[in-house]
């Protein structure tokens, strides 16, 4: 029997790499739906209610970034090395697909999820002007500009940063516990948590007191870029040379 009359193995003619992305990819996809199902329903709620009770002059929308969405993609950023590191390579796979793979669907995934808060905040804009309503970022009379003003360029390079700041640092967190323990990786969290803690709080419209910075945007978020840059090649490094142990029943 020669080699070409063998049955070819199911999805063996794709790249490994290829096959790596396709379940994170799957999640990103089930979560992104879930998630924005949820959140379009909430800010609803909460704009019909701040409207029957009050006077609305502050955007709901924007409170989705620097609270479900970056910790959310986070979680989901450690829990897809939690479950598919192991049987990744036990079943065959090298490391290094699953580096490629992972990133490549921890990318798409984020943008998708930049993309869509970034949509609710344009379409609340929308809302408020017909309602003759201020789309403001906070509270009061001092008024405070927010970033979906400077642009529609400007309000996604800002969702990207955070979206992708907050999974390849869930991703850097999950591996950095798989390689060194819980208590190591506890340790380590500091320096591992950086990336996404820089790029909330150093970027975002209505800045934390004790973070303000006098420097051009530009160069905050280059410098928050070069930290989302080293905390994937942590992670690249950290996977690439991760031991597995393979358990059998």
């Amino acid at each position: 029997m020669t080699t070409s009359a063998l049955p070819a193995l199911r999805g063996s003619r794709h790249p490994q790499w290829l096959r790596a992305a396709r379940r994170p990819m799957g999640v990103y996809l089930v979560l992104w739906a879930w998630m924005w199902a949820v959140c379009l329903v909430g800010v609803t709620v909460a704009i019909v209610l701040t409207d029957r009770l009050g006077t609305v002059e502050l955007s709901v929308a924007q409170f989705i970034r620097n609270g479900p969405l970056v910790w959310f993609l986070f979680s989901v950023g450690v829990i897809i090395v939690a479950a598919c590191l192991t049987p990744h390579v036990a079943n065959g796979m090298t490391r290094r697909s699953f580096v490629v793979g992972t990133l490549t669907a921890t990318v798409i995934g984020s943008l998708l999820f930049a993309a869509a808060s970034a949509g609710i905040l344009l379409l609340e804009g929308v809302v408020y002007d017909r309602m003759g309503w201020g789309h403001h970022a906070v509270e009061g009379d001092s008024y405070t500009a927010g970033v979906w003003e400077a642009g529609v360029g400007t309000l996604l390079l800002d969702h990207a940063l955070v979206t992708v700041a907050g999974s390849v640092t869930g991703l850097l967190v999950g591996v950095t516990y798989y390689r060194l323990g819980g208590w190591w990786g506890t340790l380590a969290l500091p320096l591992t948590l950086l990336p996404i803690l820089a790029a909330m709080f150093t970027t975002t419209w209505s800045r934390a007191p004790f973070m303000p910075t006098d420097e051009p945007e530009a160069a905050v978020y280059a410098v928050n870029g070069a930290l989302v840059l080293a905390a994937g090649l942590a992670f690249v490094l950290l996977t690439r040379r991760a031991p597995i142990t393979r358990t059998e029943s």
